[in-house]
């Protein structure tokens, strides 16, 4: 080979060894579902146990609802800018169950405020840190921060709705009353009529009910499906629409229905075998036995679910 050619050739091989580990180490291409202009929905990787996030532009900044867990929060913090430059301004945690906030701290430190109806922080101070701690153990991306409790949201509000609103947009933040949590929050967007919901309605059998108020969790639906939405964007499962919550509403009746029948007729928990409609099929996980557990509890003893004694997992 000529001398001339074996130098270009040198140096060709010299620049893609210097390009190569700026390739690697680009962040990976962000998955995300374009709902409206500046609205995205992102889907959570259930094999993580991450819920799904929303991505809200406003004129200057972003609102990212939910914080996930801290791996999750890392990973968009790196790839957010895929969606817009603007700067993650505020973090809205749904409700206080770990794969929602326990990544508070990555967005605080990358600069954003994270936020909450008070009942998030309200149940936070009745579970934490015995929460927290269990889950450090289980799970490195908790254990990886190195702290004793769980970070609260810096700033909560009281009175709903919230407002967030410039020349661009309006964002509305709900509380509809105790559902899945005693804190669950709901982030609306009028002119869209795009509803998020965390994990008050889910799309698909990923119902936690032990720290629900099982009885009021339908009447707080049929609030969320009075603001006529078009888009519903729930904490876990695809996007879709308003059959979303009519559909997760529906189960919840249909559950609570079938276990107060079976009290009224005086059957122990140990002898309840309640069938649930086919309409229900999409919310109906394979082992029910923990839903009637709960729903047992919750109509025998007189309270909400909640409010009795438990271990959520």
């Amino acid at each position: 080979m000529p001398r001339r050619a074996l130098a270009s050739l040198s140096f060709a091989l010299a620049a893609l060894l210097l390009f190569v580990p700026a390739l690697c180490a680009q962040p990976a291409k962000l998955i995300a579902q374009k709902i409206a202009p500046g609205v995205w929905f992102l889907p959570g990787d259930s094999s993580q146990g991450y819920c799904n996030n929303i991505v809200i532009e406003m004129k200057d900044y972003l609102i990212v609802v939910d914080a996930n867990y801290p791996g999750r929060a890392l990973e968009l913090v790196k790839q957010i800018a895929q969606l817009s430059p603007k700067p993650v301004r505020f973090v809205f945690d749904t409700h206080a169950h770990r794969d929602h906030a326990y990544g508070n701290i990555v967005w605080t430190r990358a600069g954003a405020t994270t936020f909450a109806y008070q009942g998030v922080l309200d149940e936070m101070d009745r579970y934490e840190p015995a929460r927290w701690l269990a889950t450090a153990a289980e799970r490195e991306d908790v254990r990886a921060l190195d702290l004793h409790d769980a970070p609260r949201p810096q700033l909560v509000f009281r009175r709903s709705p919230f407002i967030l609103k410039d020349s661009t947009r309006e964002v509305r933040f709900y509380f509809f009353g105790w559902a899945h949590t005693r804190g669950d929050g709901f982030v609306w967007l009028p002119r869209e009529r795009v509803l998020c919901t965390g994990d008050a309605a889910v799309n698909g059998p990923r119902n936690k009910l032990w720290d629900a108020n099982l009885a009021n969790w339908p009447r707080v639906l049929a609030r969320a499906l009075a603001l006529q939405p078009l888009h519903v964007l729930p904490g876990h499962g695809d996007a879709g629409g308003p059959e979303i919550l009519l559909g997760q509403k529906l189960f919840l009746e249909d559950l609570c229905a079938a276990i107060r029948q079976q009290i009224a007729v005086g059957k122990s928990l140990s002898q309840i075998t309640p069938a649930l409609p086919l309409r229900d099929r999409n919310w109906i996980p394979a082992d029910l036995s923990s839903d009637f557990a709960i729903a047992y509890a919750e109509f025998t003893q007189h309270k909400p679910a909640g409010d009795i004694p438990h271990q959520w997992q």
